[in-house]
């Protein structure tokens, strides 16, 4: 029940409303009704109101500045003008002032009874929202892990270093490898047909990975709902192909086990400012992989062309950033910067140079389009063509005006798929996993029972909660193991089936990492 104050300076009014209009049935109590702004207003920070119901025409403060006075002290408050006035510029200042609705007197039923159903719906998405935020947050905070997986999730894809969170987590067991060299393995989840528990099999992977590559050097991982992440620094820099053999003949393994991946490793680089750079060096690899889509030897082609130039990578890169924020401004200032020819000789003609680029940014394109729209195809399988491309865009400005146009188009098509509450899409998602994360859950399962897809919930996760799918439903399960060891006498491998896990082992492997502690441990200190 949501806490209403009805205020209007003839106080028939406001009786006449409670007794033609039954609120509790449509969520709401009244918490107050006054007859002066003034008075309402000293009586607020005790009544916590979630609406306000004001009529205009009152002396002393009209309910206009009243309604001004509300949301300048609190914002969150829905307020409802009601007015006698029927004239534009007041719904205009009502509009201005941030309130929720303006209706016109003398009130029709089914309109009074239509607008407190909006305004309990919009008060009830707000606070599942906070409610949710809030336990999100302290996920995060309760979650040494998840937080280390920020931060490198956050410095490896958006090249953003969180300084704050560095200084928080860099004595608790960061991996730093500040002044050394690294080499990052970019593995991108495909095809997903498990049997056992989606969590686990993913989990077992890194392990296995993990465990290999120690032979290398120093290892640790991070992940996204898409794609696993593993840097291995410390390393004799002459065992560089022994590890790539060595991690694609894992993949292959783990292709039995009914994942499929595709694989980028980047050069060897030197300290942890230039993850990104590696970052975009796994994704260029991986474009190259899957740009087998006309021919085998496109990808081999394109490769051979830029052994002596220089591509624009991290410019791409800050493309397609403004691409998703649809910043039409920043996909101007980036294509600028990529469609100029270099200062240094080429050994290749420049038409070459300035076509490779347009195959990556359309690749790009191509792969992300699919995410957003089963049908609109911006870019086409038989774009993919060097040939066709230096044929169809002869000038460097021919190819700068189609790439900006394909930018413009994908960006345009983001926006369309984000149209509506994203809030919403989230808060369903979370209700979803909160009813079934016990269960064989998959990121493709949350997606498909709540109608969008599978990469679109991945890009809202990410940017509304900051918290992968993987490990918000690890801490869920942790959490509901935690109550198992504090409110029963079960054993400990019953409550590592009942809370998703078949393989008691793992469960009691991921409980200590989350934790910090036993199983038996946590059930002793209790």
């Amino acid at each position: 029940m949501y806490r209403l104050i009805l205020l209007d300076d003839e106080e028939f009014v406001i009786k006449g409303i409670q007794k033609v209009y039954d609120l509790p049935k449509y969520g709401f109590e009244v918490a107050g009704a006054f007859t002066s702004p003034i008075d309402a207003l000293e009586h607020f920070e005790e009544l916590e109101p979630d609406l306000v119901i004001t009529d205009v025409k009152m002396p002393a403060m009209d309910g206009l500045e009243f309604a001004g006075e509300v949301k300048k002290l609190y914002p969150d408050i829905e307020v409802v003008i009601l007015s006698g006035y029927d004239d534009f510029s007041y719904a205009q200042a009502a509009v201005k002032l941030g309130v929720s609705d303006y209706l016109l007197k003398p009130i029709k039923r089914d309109d009074f009874i239509a607008m407190l159903t909006r305004m309990y719906d919009k008060i009830e998405e707000k606070r599942l929202h906070e409610t949710s935020y809030q336990a999100l947050e302290q996920l995060v905070e309760d979650n040494f892990v998840e937080l280390v997986n920020r931060f490198y999730l956050r410095l490896a894809e958006d090249n953003y270093f969180d300084e704050h969170l560095y200084e928080a987590i860099k004595d608790r067991g960061l991996s730093d490898f500040k002044d050394e060299d690294f080499l990052l393995i970019k593995m991108d989840m495909g095809q997903v047909s498990t049997v056992g528990d989606y969590m686990s099999e993913i989990g077992r992977i890194i392990q296995e990975i993990e465990m290999t590559l120690l032979d290398y050097g120093k290892v640790f991982s991070f992940w996204s709902d898409e794609s696993l992440y593993v840097v291995v620094y410390d390393l004799n820099t002459e065992q560089y192909e022994e590890i790539c053999d060595s991690v694609s003949a894992l993949a292959e393994t783990a292709r039995f086990r009914d994942f499929s991946f595709s694989i980028g490793f980047s050069d060897i680089f030197r300290g942890l400012e230039n993850l990104f750079f590696a970052y975009a060096d796994c994704v260029r690899q991986i474009f190259f992989q899957e740009a087998n889509i006309d021919t085998a030897s496109e990808a081999e082609t394109l490769e051979s062309r830029a052994v002596n130039v220089t591509l624009p990578y991290s410019e791409i890169e800050k493309l397609f950033q403004a691409i998703s924020l649809n910043d039409e401004d920043g996909i101007n200032a980036s294509l600028d910067q990529i469609y100029v020819i270099p200062e240094q000789d080429i050994p290749i003609v420049s038409r070459d140079y300035v076509s490779s680029i347009t195959f990556l940014i359309r690749l790009r394109i191509y792969q992300t389009q699919g995410r957003y729209s089963a049908e609109e195809e911006i870019v086409k399988r038989e774009h993919l063509d060097l040939r066709r491309i230096s044929r169809e865009c002869p000038t460097l400005e021919d190819q700068k005006a189609v790439a900006r146009d394909a930018s413009l188009a994908l960006a345009a098509l983001m926006m369309k798929g984000q149209e509506g509450s994203t809030s919403k899409t989230v808060l369903a998602a979370l209700k979803y996993i909160d009813n079934h994360f016990s269960e064989n859950i998959s990121l493709q399962e949350v997606a498909d029972n709540i109608n969008i897809s599978k990469n679109y919930l991945c890009d809202i996760f990410k940017k509304e909660i900051g918290v992968t799918f993987i490990n918000y439903v690890t801490s869920k399960r942790i959490d509901k193991a935690k109550w198992y060891l504090e409110h029963t006498d079960m054993k400990m491998y019953e409550v590592s089936g009942a809370v998703g896990y078949n393989d008691y082992a793992y469960f009691s492997q991921i409980f200590k990492k989350n934790t910090g502690v036993t199983l038996s441990s946590y059930r002793r200190n209790l």
